[in-house]
């Protein structure tokens, strides 16, 4: 159940503080920076949620997180790319600015797993603009990289919503895990909590749906042959 950037755009507020006008930015940022990174034909991959509602529903977002192929002077790079974006706009990127800023990542790919992230990237309109975005199997191995909280929420939700080839991110997975294979233990706490929301999802369904039947009505497979109900 993919969305698209509009569905992130309606979620650009700050309930706490309605008339903040930072989270409106995140779009007129990201096309500034992938913009950019498309002037210096830098192949990337748009991860984090933003790419996640390609592939589920849409969450709130705060943070632009790009993995790019920056050459040998990649960090540097990186630095100068980050740096111009805060310079155009510091007052909703700058810690001492803003009291809830939006987080720009952009980092150098680090292994071959992340070379080949890039080249799969999903290219379609996102905020107005062609980007480049993270298959979700790319999605999933990343998060399964991490311990965060926010990272294991959102790799349940990818698992739950069934658009991600398992037996594709456990090969990626084999080609980066440590020998604790933490990545694949992750990976499957992230597939329990999907099967448990899932199952939890589908009992409030039945029981929502049980709870409109008419008491008084009769299951057709309980009815005789004739079509009238039982006495």
């Amino acid at each position: 159940m993919g969305g698209s950037s509009a569905d992130i755009e309606a979620l650009l507020v700050d309930v706490t503080d309605p008339d903040n006008p930072t989270p409106a930015m995140l779009p007129a940022i990201f096309r500034d920076i992938v913009g950019r990174l498309g002037a210096a034909r830098l192949a990337y991959a748009v991860v984090g949620r933003i790419a996640l509602a390609l592939h589920e529903q849409a969450r709130f977002v705060r943070a632009i997180e790009i993995v790019a192929n920056l050459d040998a002077d990649g960090d540097d790079r990186a630095a100068e790319l980050v740096q111009a974006m805060r310079a155009r706009f510091a007052t909703h990127i700058d810690p001492h600015l803003c009291q809830r800023p939006i987080s720009l990542t952009l980092r150098p790919y680090a292994c071959a797993t992340e070379a080949g992230l890039l080249a799969e990237a999903i290219t379609r309109t996102w905020f107005g603009v062609p980007a480049q975005l993270a298959s979700a199997e790319h999605l999933l191995w990343l998060w399964c990289q991490s311990d965060a909280i926010d990272h294991h929420a959102d790799a349940a939700t990818l698992v739950a919503g069934s658009t991600v080839d398992l037996h594709r991110v456990q090969g990626l997975l084999r080609e980066t895990d440590d020998s604790d294979e933490a990545g694949q233990r992750r990976l499957r706490l992230a597939i329990g909590d999907a099967v448990l929301s899932t199952a939890s999802s589908f009992k409030r369904f039945m029981d929502e749906r049980r709870a409109r039947l008419d008491p008084n009505r009769v299951p057709v497979w309980r009815m005789p042959q004739d079509g009238s109900a039982e006495a």
